[in-house]
């Protein structure tokens, strides 16, 4: 087994979490994973976005000619040598700890992907990963159509960048990086929420004949309404003759779902003081009272305005399942979506980020869509809690026996969405 050396992996590690606009990188990381599925489908070979790996799962698990193969993304911004180096030591290395966590024998692939990517800086690429991992196949692909891939057989993949006709697939699929934007995700669940009751999701219910009606009724910017309604229609989901109308449903949340997936940032939390059977609940329920007092008082205090809105906060995953009564899986740790990182907040509800590496008590999920989240979400038992649809697309690849609980919501709550037919 060939082993990077430390100070590789260290470089790459650095590089890679100091890069600008780390976690805001995230979209783009979705746009190259659309472009790598397409190469690999357009060449016959099958993929599966969503592997269903409970440790290290690679982004990626594609098979070909009998053999899987395990691949490791990684974007960088910029194409030069000391951005892409470190990145695909990284991929190199993940992509091995994935093949040997992985059930069957599979293949560990590493591939980066740019903008641009210069063919001197993709040669140097590829000796490098060559001279240092060759038990590992490799590939650099950028959004101009250039394909370069090395060993066990990924080389029938390889294409050279067209000067006169610009091979961008991102560009062919201009809304796979936009339909499922956040306030995106907040106007379908008003779309979808005719099958869905109250109870379990929150969003206005009416009939809308144009993107104008459905911005007031989500309290969006007409513009991005009339976007958003373009693209569902550009992608041949919506009908509008007399009304705007949802089609081929069930693909649509299969989109939504491959999308929601990815790279969700989750801390691990401990309670500072062990409490009884309820104590989220309890502290959700304090924290709330207390930031509604907060707020009274700020308001007081500057002529009715609040300087500084406290982040929203609601249960999650399979707690949220148990508050609707389908719960399913037993024994998880409890999840909360939290608006933001707040230290304040944190303590406001009894919990810390200290030690929680080694004894969490809940996990607390960043969104990146909080709009589409929190204005969603429902109360139950006086604690807001994540909307069901947004509870099934989050607990579907979960490791923890996620899709028997997304299968139950689907089978109790979402059949509606799934079998109605639409024309």
């Amino acid at each position: 087994m060939v082993i990077i050396s430390d100070m590789v992996y260290i470089m790459a590690m650095v590089t890679y979490m100091t890069a600008p606009n780390h976690h805001r990188s995230l979209r783009r990381l979705s746009e190259f994973e659309h472009l790598l599925t397409e190469i690999f489908r357009r060449a016959g070979w099958r993929v599966d976005r969503q592997p269903k790996v409970a440790d290290s799962p690679p982004d990626l698990v594609v098979e070909h000619g009998g053999k899987k193969y395990l691949i490791e993304l990684k974007v960088t911004s910029e194409g030069r040598k000391d951005r892409a180096v470190p990145l695909i030591s990284q991929a190199i290395l993940e992509a091995q700890l994935a093949a040997r966590r992985f059930p069957e024998a599979a293949i560990p692939v590493a591939v980066i992907a740019a903008n641009h990517i210069s063919n001197f800086v993709a040669e140097q690429v590829r000796r490098f990963a060559i001279q240092n991992a060759p038990n590992v196949g490799i590939g650099i692909i950028d959004a101009g159509g250039f394909r370069s891939f090395a060993g066990y057989g990924l080389e029938s993949l390889n294409a050279e960048r067209s000067a006169s006709s610009r091979v961008d697939l991102l560009a062919r699929h201009p809304s796979s990086a936009n339909l499922f934007s956040d306030l995106n995700q907040w106007m379908l669940k008003i779309l979808l929420s005719e099958e869905i009751s109250e109870s379990m999701l929150s969003a206005p219910r009416g009939r809308y004949a144009n993107a104008s009606q459905l911005a007031a009724a989500a309290g969006v910017s007409v513009m991005s309404a009339f976007r958003f309604v373009r693209q569902l229609s550009d992608e041949g989901f919506l009908e509008d003759k007399d009304a705007l109308r949802l089609v081929r449903i069930e693909e649509l949340l299969q989109r939504w779902l491959a999308t929601n997936q990815r790279r969700v940032r989750k801390i691990p939390v401990r309670w500072i003081i062990r409490g009884g059977e309820n104590q989220l609940h309890v502290a959700l329920r304090s924290y709330l009272s207390q930031i509604e007092a907060r707020s009274s008082r700020h308001k007081r205090a500057h002529g009715g305005r609040l300087l500084k809105a406290p982040p929203r906060i609601c249960i999650g995953l399979f707690a949220a399942a148990d508050m609707f009564g389908l719960g399913f899986v037993h024994g998880a740790p409890p999840h909360i979506y939290l608006e933001r990182l707040d230290p304040d907040a944190l303590g406001q509800l009894g919990l810390s980020v200290e030690n929680a590496d080694y004894r969490s008590d809940v996990y607390v999920r960043i969104p990146e869509n909080p709009e589409a989240v929190f204005r969603a979400a429902v109360e139950r038992d006086g604690v807001p809690v994540s909307d069901i649809l947004q509870v099934w697309l989050d607990v579907s690849n979960h490791p923890a026996r996620g899709k028997a609980q997304a299968d139950e919501i689907r089978k109790k709550v979402l059949s509606g969405l799934f079998k109605k037919k639409r024309a």
